[in-house]
């Protein structure tokens, strides 16, 4: 066994003593140009050719009936109702369930130094979430799609006559991160892509503000500035500095007459995917069918998007 060991440490040594060699230059003959060596380029900054492509996160997918997701959605729905029926605002408890985003679309004007170092109104945000909770009767129990750091739902309200949209994200714990109600029918669309949950969504949430009748039209003007891009809400709606000074990025005058050309005549919703962030949307009325390309882009969260185009065809 001793020599074994020897023998192993003396291979080892050679090892080392060979590999610490200096390399041997050779040196130019009489008469020849001494050229550099090629520059060694090592670490992550070696240049490597192309590769396989790493596969995409996986999407949404359909969650269960019993999923935590799901639980979390259904208790805040009941206990949303609940608060609704008393006269106090929403309870501290209960608007703490409510992502600071989402808190900032609904909680607006911003009309106390208080709001405004929040980002929005805690009372604005209760009167909000009351006046939706009181239409929630007659709930189917919401179905939809969800990930590791979001989900999207589709329940039914007034049963089975209404839509209520609901979008979670998890921060700490799951969190509402939308709700909405609409009331114009539309098919259930089925996913053609990782994104297609989020993406239908997205359209669906812009759509209801538009069209629904279910909620009163001061608070779709904040659901509405909730779903556009920074580059819609300009275009349609660019903000004056009275409305900066309430926190506003919108002018909530003008989104309201993009409202009034919807709201009640709109007896349809159609969409179909076209594209990567695409859909063709088309809203028939009493004799015609009106016909958009609808563009969305990313938002920053998780599976957000926000609709950036709304073009007439």
């Amino acid at each position: 066994m001793t020599r074994i060991v020897m023998g192993l440490a003396l291979l080892a040594g050679l090892g080392c003593s060979k590999a610490t060699e200096p390399p041997k230059v050779e040196e130019p003959k009489p008469g020849e140009k001494k050229t550099d060596p090629p520059a060694v380029i090592a670490g992550p900054q070696a240049p490597i050719g192309p590769g396989p492509t790493p596969p995409a996160p996986p999407g949404p997918t359909l969650l269960a009936p019993n999923d935590p997701i799901q639980k979390v959605a259904e208790g805040f729905i009941t206990d949303l109702r609940a608060a609704s029926d008393k006269p106090e605002p929403v309870p501290a408890e209960l608007l703490a369930r409510v992502s600071p985003a989402f808190l900032k679309v609904i909680g607006k004007p911003l009309l106390s130094d208080a709001d405004k170092a929040a980002g929005y109104s805690a009372s604005a945000a209760s009167n909000w979430l009351k006046n939706t909770g009181a239409k929630l009767v007659g709930i189917g129990l919401p179905t939809g799609y969800g990930s590791p750091t979001s989900a999207v739902m589709t329940g039914s309200f007034g049963n089975g006559t209404g839509r209520v949209l609901i979008r979670m994200t998890f921060q700490g714990g799951w969190k509402i991160d939308w709700l909405s109600l609409g009331s114009v029918k539309a098919d259930l669309a089925k996913p053609t892509s990782p994104d297609g949950p989020d993406q239908d969504f997205a359209a669906m949430a812009f759509l209801d503000a538009l069209t629904s009748t279910a909620m009163p039209r001061d608070e779709r003007i904040r659901l509405l500035g909730g779903t556009m891009s920074a580059k819609l809400k300009a275009a349609w709606a660019e903000p004056f500095d009275g409305d900066k000074a309430r926190g506003e990025d919108y002018n909530a005058t003008k989104l309201g007459l993009e409202l009034d050309k919807y709201a009640k005549i709109v007896t349809g919703i159609r969409r179909t995917p076209e594209g990567a962030d695409s859909f063709k949307i088309e809203l028939p009325l009493s004799g015609e069918i009106l016909s958009y390309t609808m563009k969305l882009t990313k938002g920053a969260a998780p599976g957000e998007w926000l609709v950036d185009e709304f073009t007439k065809q």
